[in-house]
């Protein structure tokens, strides 16, 4: 699966270089328990276990909403091995984050950089995912609160127009979908061309 093509978000594997004015908790799903996280930057070690982690991810997260010829296809070796070479040109223009537990389990993963051409003076948050069984225990909150912290200015992102879950994520998180739409094509998968929504926290 080439690296450009993913479901509303990987925006900085595009080209382009995937939260709340005021901090807000995420309240934990019905019996899941809110976890203490460490953040830290990502290093090229990290690859495979960050690919598994987006393989997953999004298995969970676009069933339904993407052709399934999409996500059988993803490999996460293949994607650790063909973005060895992205990451390391891309240092400088994006940052990586890892969200971990004490034991040192990977949680979740967050990237973020400088807009794209043309985008306006906003920071983006590229990615962002949470492993499937730690939705809804504060992991994503706590990545998008350490992006908006760096950044320290306006952000924005772009998630599908169907991916309701997320959307209301972001809104609870401060974020608000300012008009803008491009398309997202899956038609060589099967499938159709998709919306995606730019949201934008102040």
């Amino acid at each position: 699966m080439p690296l450009s093509a993913r479901p509303g978000g990987d925006g900085a594997e595009r080209g382009g270089e995937p939260a709340p004015p005021v901090r807000g908790r995420e309240e934990p799903r019905a019996g899941r328990r809110r976890v203490r996280v460490a953040v830290s930057e990502m290093t090229e070690a990290d690859l495979p276990r960050v690919m598994r982690l987006r393989a997953r991810a999004w298995a969970a997260a676009y069933a339904g909403l993407v052709p399934a010829a999409y996500l059988d296809a993803v490999d996460p070796d293949t994607d650790a091995r063909d973005r060895a070479a992205w990451f390391r040109a891309s240092r400088g223009r994006v940052t990586d984050l890892l969200a971990c537990d004490a034991e040192g389990e990977l949680l979740g993963w967050a990237s973020y950089g400088l807009p794209r051409p043309g985008e306006g003076p906003a920071g983006e948050l590229f990615t962002l995912y949470a492993a499937p069984e730690r939705v809804g225990t504060g992991v994503g909150r706590r990545l998008v609160d350490e992006v908006h912290d760096r950044l320290a200015g306006p952000v924005a992102l772009w998630v599908l127009e169907g991916n309701h879950r997320a959307r209301r994520f972001y809104e609870r998180s401060g974020y608000r979908a300012e008009g803008t739409r491009r398309p997202d094509d899956y038609r060589a998968w099967g499938g159709s061309v998709l919306n995606e929504l730019r949201y934008v926290r102040d």
